[in-house]
Parts: C-alpha cells; structure tokens; sequence
C-alpha cells in the first residue's frame, strides 16, 4: 500500500507523469498522511539550485537572494504543475464573495478566477518572495527544503480536521483523521531530517553543527506552524464553505508557505 500510495501522490502532486492505476489513486486516498514524503522531491531540487546559485555568488561577488528566491518558488509552482496555486486562487474567490454558503461554494468551484482569487494569490505570493529573499541563499539551502514538508503536512492537517465534500478529494478528507495528522507529523520528522543533514553538507567544515541544532529547531517550529495553519484552514473552511475539498488543500498549502517559513527563518537565525 505504501509504494502504491506514493506512486498516486508523485504522479498527482508532481511534474513526474507515472502510470498510476485506480489501485494507486485509492491508495493515495487510503493514506493521505503521507503527502509530507512528497516535500523530499522538492526540497531535492531546491537543494541542487540552490547550491548552484550560491557557488555563482560566491565566483562571481555579486548578489543572489532575489533570484534564489524566485527559483524556489518557481520550483515549488512549477514542480506541481500549480495545482496548488489554482486552489488558492479558488479559495479567494470563495472567501471574498458576499452572500449566503450557497453562494462562498458557488465561488469556489467555479472556473473562473475572480478579483478575490486574483487578490488572495498576489498578497500570499508576494509575501513569500519577501520572506524567502529575507534570509539569504545559505540559510535558504536549509529552510527552503524543510518547508516544503512543512507545507504538505499542513495539508493533511486541513484534511484531518474538515469536513469531506465533493469532488476528487472528498474520499482523502473522509479518510483522513486526526491519528492520520499524527502520523503525518511523524512522517515530516523523518523526511526534514534527511533534507536537513542533505543540505547540511553544504556547510561541511564550516559550522556544520550549528547548522543542524538550528535547522532542527527550525523544523520543529515549522510543523507546529503548520500544523496549525492546516487546522485554522479547516475551522474556516468548515465554516464558510461547509467542508473542505481539493481547493481548500491546495490553498492550505500555499497560505502555509510564507507562515511556516517566517517562523523557521526567525528561530534559524537566531540559532546561527
């Protein structure tokens, strides 16, 4: 079930296209707590981008933490082939919409992107780029990484904690229970572990060990962030739309970003 379920998951969330069967997708539905092992993909190629930009800046003296930015952002969009960021503009156009539930739902599913969707989606990426060019490429190499679990266990929390609805995701949220959340968290121990002594060895012989204590640190306030912003997401949902459904999970995990990634590049820094 494990391999079945990942298959389902790096084919849905990811560029990387395999040939899932219904078996998969039931198992991807089955076991939705582990969507964080999804983050390890990303964090990957953040890590070898990164690396790349910092050897630029350092051969060439000139600055890269715009670009750096940019470039992990990009492969965070780009890399889920934006189905995420297509349900956070959804869920703005939901949220901002007046009128009874009927009507917060009506905009949510519809296809159409609004001004809310438009709004929510440029304030939430904005303020990623801000704080992801904040802290710099070396800092990056390590939290930029951690966040992506950080993001995707936000998600399972949303789903733990909502009410299922219709549509594709409706059987994840049934599914998915406050234990799947905990097991979810014990998930995202393991797979920021190995992105953080995989980005640490680029910092080998130079302070490596404060790079661990502080990225450790920094991973556990990331999962409390998410966390928590997955279950606030799902109260809301729950509240204004009556359950939540894909858009609501790809929107928890964008809203998640720029949240968790304040909060671990403070507490990593502070560390340094």
């Amino acid at each position: 079930m494990t391999g079945s379920a990942l298959k389902g998951m790096v084919s849905f969330f990811t560029l990387w296209h395999l040939d899932i069967t219904q078996e998969d997708m039931d198992a991807m539905e089955r076991g939705f707590h582990m969507v964080p092992a999804v983050g390890l993909i990303f964090g990957a190629a953040m890590i070898a981008v990164l690396s790349v930009l910092s050897w630029a800046q350092d051969a060439m003296h000139i600055g890269m933490g715009l670009i750096s930015a940019v470039a992990c952002l990009l492969i965070a969009y780009v890399g889920s082939k934006f189905i995420h960021f297509d349900g956070l503009t959804d869920f703005g156009d939901g949220m901002i919409v007046s009128g009874r539930r009927e009507d917060h739902v009506r905009a949510l599913k519809d296809t159409l992107v609004g001004a809310g969707g438009i709004g929510v989606a440029i304030a939430v990426t904005l303020t990623s780029f801000a704080i992801y060019s904040t802290w710099g490429v070396p800092a990056l190499v390590i939290l930029a990484p951690l966040c992506e679990v950080a993001v995707k266990n936000a998600m399972v929390f949303a789903a733990s904690f909502g009410i299922p609805g219709s549509g594709m995701a409706g059987r994840q949220v049934e599914k998915t229970t406050p234990v799947s959340a905990f097991i979810s968290l014990i998930i995202s121990i393991a797979c920021g572990m190995a992105l953080l002594f995989l980005g640490s060895l680029f910092f080998l012989g130079d302070g490596w060990m404060p790079v661990l204590t502080s990225g450790a640190a920094a991973l556990a306030v990331g999962l409390i962030a998410s966390s928590a912003v997955g279950f606030i997401m799902a109260r809301n949902a729950n509240r204004v739309f009556g359950m939540v459904n894909g858009d609501i999970l790809g929107a928890t995990n964008e809203v998640c970003r720029p949240v968790a990634m304040f909060f671990m590049g403070l507490v990593y820094m502070l560390g340094i």
